[in-house]
This record gives C-alpha cells, sequence and structure tokens, in this order.
C-alpha cells in the first residue's frame, strides 16, 4: 500500500478518535510521512513511541531494512518547526563494528539510568543518565547489543557497543 494512502487514512482516522488518541495519531501520521520523504524507497515500520532526547515528549522510533543495510530512525518531535529525524545504519552481515551476526529482533526500549563508562572505560560522546528518558538495545544474533541513545553533543541517535 502507498505510503500517502496510509498517512491519509491514519489522518481520518485522527479526527474521528478521541480527543487524546487522536493527536497521537495525528503526530505517528505526520512522523511516518517526514521519514518516508526524509529517505523515499524504504518501507518504515514504527517500532514505539518513546521520550528519546529527554525533552518530556514521546519520539516516534522506526526500523526499515533493504538487501545489506538495516536503519532505525527517531522521529524526534518538537514544540514548534520542523521535525528532527536521526537515521542510524548497520550492516546485516561483516565483521565491522557496525555489523550483525544474525537476524535483528525487535527493538527494546532500556533504561538509561546507568554509567555506560563502566563497561566502556570511557562514557560515550553525548551520553547523559536519565532516569525518565529512554534508550534502545537492538539485539541482533549472539554477539553484543547495541545501545541506541540520544547524543546531548550531536543532537542525533548515536550507538554504542562493547
Amino acid at each position: 500500500m502507498n505510503g500517502r494512502i496510509i498517512c491519509v487514512a491514519l489522518v481520518a482516522l485522527a479526527s474521528t478518535s478521541a480527543h487524546g488518541q487522536g493527536i497521537r495519531v495525528t503526530e505517528l501520521a505526520n512522523a511516518e510521512q517526514a521519514l518516508q520523504t526524509s529517505r523515499p524507497g524504504l518501507t518504515w515500520r514504527h517500532e514505539q513511541s518513546i521520550d528519546v532526547n529527554c525533552d518530556g515528549r514521546r519520539d516516534e522510533v522506526f526500523t526499515a531494512q533493504d538487501a545489506t543495510q538495516y536503519y532505525v530512525a527517531v522521529v524526534v518531535a518538537r514544540k514548534a518547526g520542523k521535525q528532527k529525524i536521526s537515521v542510524l545504519q548497520f550492516q546485516l552481515s561483516g565483521s565491522s563494528q557496525d555489523s550483525f551476526c544474525g537476524p535483528p529482533e525487535p527493538l527494546q526500549s532500556e533504561s538509561l539510568n546507568y554509567d555506560p563508562g563502566e563497561e566502556l572505560g570511557a562514557t560515550p560522546e553525548g551520553f547523559r543518565r536519565s532516569a525518565h528518558c529512554k534508550g534502545l538495545r537492538l539485539i541482533a544474533g549472539e554477539c553484543d547489543s547495541f545501545h541506541l541513545y540520544w547524543s546531548y553533543r550531536t543532537d542525533e541517535l548515536n550507538w554504542w557497543r562493547l
């Protein structure tokens, strides 16, 4: 089905839903449309709505895959102005640090209330410990998981892995 048709259907559904629920559906439709515009040619799947950048608003998390890459995207809600889109790419196979060693599992949200420096020996650039906002954990095979977080230094999604 065409992405535009889905977005139009979601917007139409929003107008018939309860007020709060309708706003969420509209935000999701707008996020998906912005992502389709910025990265055409990929089929994006909505994974979850969580506060990634710790601004108190839920951000939309999507994934997509092509023949060689796996993508994780976050569409950050902004109070005013254009939405911010941040996309990470991972290799479906290979021996580089950003490569999977098996099929990816569904993304899991994870607490950021820890210090990754204890495992890594240094805190990843832009990582900020938080009891409120969430990161994401990406498992792909028997190798180490990817830990995704919002970098306060670059204002984009980033990751670390042992």
